[in-house]
């Protein structure tokens, strides 16, 4: 039988944004089942997305210039079997002060332009794929850009960031399990 998804990432509530904007509830409407891979700063954000289906969400990385433990009573990873397939819902991010300075250098890098903004995305996606062998999708955030790649037998799904990101529109995604391949759709969020 076939399950539908929803995915979504770094929401930053309330730091970033006061709360889920309805979009985002629009846009995941009628999903069996949530996934959120980590940023969620405030785990009582998280309620409104438990009206429409059962969530399971992890947490994001510490960001110091907003007081955010990234929501850290959150788990690091959550590993789940859904329509027939194991999956693994993860952040993404490296833990510790090595995390913080890779960010760091990360988001530099970035905004100066001298790299092309993808390689975050796979440089994240490939380390997941070394470190869930077994997994046959991983879905992870942190890099606030939709990703969506191939790496051996694992599909790995960052759906973007739902609060705004400098040069980025807000998304989130739905996944479909069935026969075949999962099938995943980017969902661009039209916020005021």
């Amino acid at each position: 039988m076939p399950i539908n998804i929803g995915l979504l990432s770094d929401t930053h509530i309330p730091h970033r944004m006061k709360h889920l904007p309805d979009a985002v509830l629009d846009a995941l409407a009628g999903v069996d089942v949530i996934l959120h891979a980590g940023d969620v700063d405030d785990p009582a954000a998280l309620e409104s997305l438990r009206s429409l289906a059962p969530v399971h969400a992890v947490r994001g990385n510490v960001h110091f210039h907003e007081f955010s433990d990234g929501g850290a009573t959150l788990p690091e990873v959550v590993e789940l079997g859904l329509g027939g397939r194991r999956i693994v819902l993860t952040h993404g991010h490296r833990p510790g002060l090595i995390g913080f300075l890779l960010k760091g250098r990360d988001l530099v890098i970035r905004y100066l332009g001298l790299v092309d903004a993808d390689i975050f995305s796979r440089r994240i996606a490939h380390r997941l794929a070394r470190l869930y062998p077994e997994a046959d999708i991983i879905v992870f955030g942190h890099s606030h850009r939709v990703h969506i790649e191939q790496v051996g037998h694992t599909l790995l799904v960052n759906p973007g960031a739902v609060c705004p990101t400098l040069g980025e529109q807000p998304t989130v995604a739905r996944m479909r399990l069935g026969e075949g391949k999962p099938k995943v759709e980017i969902v661009p969020l039209l916020t005021q």
